[in-house]
């Protein structure tokens, strides 16, 4: 079974929609938003939808949802109430806190940090120290997220872009790369990938929306690229922003 993911879709209604029918096409059987609908909105601001329009669209149609940090805190003040929120809050999260019931600030605030399908775990980018399973972007986190992770794989999202893949050859040996094209192919005991998101926030990668699909049994992994514009797909824009990526990992 393939399972195609998607992070930082923020209340870009549009480009979700047109991901979520991308990886469709492309044979996911099994649809998963990685988090990050709370979206600042300081890049993008005019072409975002109503707040919360991506929230209630994936809730219609039952599409698992998780939670990063933001999600939560944001949700957390709203069932906090407005009154007591103090300092300054970005207008476009105060349009969120609005527009956000009760109700689905509830939901927001229950959703899972991750959701193992499989051999393949899906996750937020939950950077807490403690976190259970921490992005991977450290050989001290690569070390314990393969120390606790059941799974074959574990795959995060990033409003940066796709930026790094790590394998664990060995007991003993991790490797820490960027992607080399569009398509993985995956033999290594675990491993763990960054894949991008919907919404960017770097030049390089505000302008295009990122999904993956891997399929249950993590062996392969696919990257899915679309015009942010046009919301068609663009594949070798797409590999170029691969191999421009800088290899993000800090010993």
């Amino acid at each position: 079974m393939k399972i195609g993911m998607f992070g930082y879709p923020g209340d870009h209604v549009e480009r979700t929609h047109a991901m979520v029918d991308a990886l469709k096409d492309a044979g996911a059987k099994k649809i998963v938003c990685l988090g990050g609908l709370i979206w600042s909105g300081r890049r993008g601001e005019d072409d975002q939808g109503p707040p919360a329009t991506v929230l209630r669209w994936l809730r219609n149609n039952d599409i698992p949802t998780l939670a990063n940090d933001t999600d939560r805190q944001i949700a957390g003040w709203r069932l906090q109430a407005l009154d007591n929120i103090t300092g300054y809050i970005q207008p476009r999260v105060r349009k969120i806190l609005s527009a956000l019931t009760r109700e689905e600030a509830q939901w927001l605030y229950s959703r899972p940090s991750a959701l193992p399908i499989e051999k393949v775990l899906c996750c937020s980018d939950s950077l807490t120290i403690d976190a259970l399973y921490p992005a991977p972007l450290t050989s001290y986190n690569a070390n314990k997220l393969f120390g606790v992770l059941e799974q074959t794989a574990a795959i995060f999202p990033s409003a940066n872009g796709p930026s790094l893949i790590v394998t664990k050859e060995t007991e003993k040996l991790i490797e820490a790369s960027t992607f080399d094209g569009i398509d993985v192919r995956i033999d290594a005991r675990k491993f763990a990938a960054i894949i991008g998101g919907i919404a960017g926030t770097t030049p390089l990668n505000s302008d295009v929306s990122w999904g993956a699909i891997v399929d249950s049994e993590a062996t392969q992994l696919s990257m899915l690229c679309l015009d942010a514009k046009t919301l068609k797909k663009v594949p070798e824009r797409g590999a170029i922003l691969i191999q421009r990526s800088e290899l993000n990992w800090r010993g």
